[in-house]
């Protein structure tokens, strides 16, 4: 882990991280260190998280975190990375000696150290990771914009990159309770840069939702919806909804 403001490395002093500067990260109760120079707090708000954690710890997208476990498992890394981790429900599942979540939301970054001790957390940008060059055996990004320029950086020549993002039929469901007009999800698969994709699969399951209006709040919709079917969705006391998720492996050409 690299200190934020001059690149060199942060080693632990007692509940700190120091880098040789003299650049200082005290590490709060929880156990997360907040590497981030915005003076403002941004990313997902407490209401947000709790939806999210409400929705999650229900179970409705434990398949899915078994098959991301599952795959990281058969790669062995040594060091990993769930950037855009949130709340850390996938992170905790992880298996990796060295492993971290990131995320720029305090509140999400929060529960998840509080509730995760595997994992090293830090509030941050994912657009500047804190870590060294080549430093990474594996990146894994679930639903997260992919700053893909910093992950090939921090990734070891051969490590890999693990992505998650919505298939043609995720929460078709729920689309149609929203829209009039209902447009299937795209699925790509090509490589991008030095990142090769060697596996693609759909992950999908079918289930009886009764907190819609949570599944609702943790979704992009929430930001570009009509009233009208935003007032649907609200009135719902339950919704068979589809749950399809691409999974796609990438690993980092070795030059």
């Amino acid at each position: 882990m690299n200190c934020s403001v001059c690149g060199k490395k942060l080693n632990k002093e007692g509940k700190s991280f120091c880098c040789e500067n003299g650049h200082r990260f005290d590490i709060a109760k929880q156990g997360y260190v907040n590497l981030s120079r915005k003076q403002k707090e941004t990313g997902d708000n407490k209401a947000m998280v709790q939806a999210r954690t409400n929705f999650l710890e229900k179970g409705y997208y434990d398949f899915l975190r078994k098959q991301v476990a599952a795959q990281i498992e058969s790669l062995h890394p040594h060091s990993l990375v769930d950037i855009g981790c949130g709340q850390g429900y996938y992170t905790m599942a992880f298996a990796a000696p060295e492993k971290y979540g990131i995320d720029l939301s305090k509140e999400a970054i929060v529960y998840a150290a509080a509730h995760d001790k595997s994992t090293q957390y830090i509030v941050d940008t994912i657009y500047d990771l804190p870590f060294a060059n080549g430093s990474l055996d594996g990146v894994v990004s679930i639903f997260t914009p992919l700053p893909w320029k910093e992950i090939e950086r921090v990734l070891k020549p051969g490590g890999f990159l693990i992505t998650v993002s919505p298939a043609k039929k995720h929460l078709i469901e729920l689309k149609e309770q929203l829209y009039e007009k209902v447009y299937e999800n795209k699925e790509e698969r090509e490589d991008v840069g030095n990142l090769v994709l060697v596996d693609a699969s759909v992950v999908s399951d079918k289930k009886r939702v009764d907190d819609v209006w949570d599944l609702f709040e943790m979704t992009p919709y929430r930001y570009k919806s009509p009233k009208e079917g935003m007032e649907r969705v609200r009135a719902l006391k339950e919704l068979e909804v589809t749950f399809s998720f691409l999974m796609k492996t990438f690993r980092k050409k070795s030059l």
